[in-house]
């Protein structure tokens, strides 16, 4: 294998066996031994890696950590706002299956449109950025309320409960159902409830890193009586939710996907 190769295999090691803030570290001898290479390879691989700023060792122990550069680097990258993270993510699928993508926030209880992508071939729902929608009569605000327990749900709406759509949940006891349905497939789906012909598809990202939660969603034309979602866009908008939770290492997302292909 190639420098670059044996570099890779070390920092994959750090993930195989758990290495984390506050973990001791790798020694010597756990590369050796996982990696099946010679020692002299591994010597001058870690001083490499060491120099370049990718790891670090204990002056005490010896034993390696991931370095400031790494460190520094995915700082960077999880520091970024989740908005900005899942942009380019939503341009792309909005592309790929032709409808209107949105990223969404909430706020009180109503979600903010923060970004909207427009789509070509399925009817254009124009919903700019900066308006505000009921959460719970929205794919993307339930997937959003979703995160949080029932007690949490049943705070935030303490007081009157409305419903303007006679498709949304009439009782918060009903949202509560709906919530339950949500956290069980991890998608939430709308069907003619801000606006009549049209349905959404959403899902909700966690980065535990920044306390962010964001729903990424989907809008497109009502599919007719007895028909499904249209093809590719329940894959789609769970392939990029899967990616985003992967890097962000949204566990919910992550362990119930894995439960779900076991199903």
């Amino acid at each position: 294998m190639s420098t670059l190769e044996n570099a890779t295999a070390v920092l994959k090691l750090f993930s195989r066996q758990g290495v984390n803030q506050g973990h001791p570290g790798l020694s010597f001898s756990d590369v050796v031994n996982n990696l099946a290479l010679p020692k002299s390879t591994v010597s001058r691989l870690l001083m490499t890696m060491e120099s370049e700023g990718l790891l670090e060792r204990d002056p005490d122990s010896r034993l390696y950590r991931i370095g400031k550069l790494l460190l520094a680097i995915s700082s960077h990258y999880l520091s970024t706002p989740l908005v900005d993270a899942t942009t380019p993510y939503m341009t792309q699928l909005s592309q790929l299956t032709q409808c209107t993508g949105y990223v969404s926030m909430l706020e009180g209880r109503e979600i903010m449109i923060m970004r909207m992508f427009p789509g070509r071939t399925y009817l254009q729902v124009v919903t700019p950025a900066g308006s505000l929608l009921p959460a719970h009569e929205t794919a993307i605000g339930r997937a959003i309320l979703a995160r949080y327990s029932d007690d949490e749900v049943r705070e935030r709406y303490r007081g009157e409960y409305q419903v303007k759509s006679a498709n949304s949940p009439k009782s918060i006891d009903l949202l509560l159902v709906r919530l339950a349905e949500i956290r069980q497939n991890g998608l939430s789906f709308a069907n003619n409830e801000t606006l009549q012909g049209i349905s959404s598809l959403a899902t909700s990202i966690f980065n535990k890193h920044r306390n962010e939660i964001v729903g990424l969603g989907l809008s497109f034309s009502s599919p007719a009586e007895g028909k499904g979602i249209p093809e590719g866009i329940k894959d789609g908008l769970t392939a990029v939710t899967r990616k985003i939770a992967e890097k962000l290492g949204d566990d919910d997302w992550i362990n119930h996907q894995r439960l779900s292909g076991l199903q």
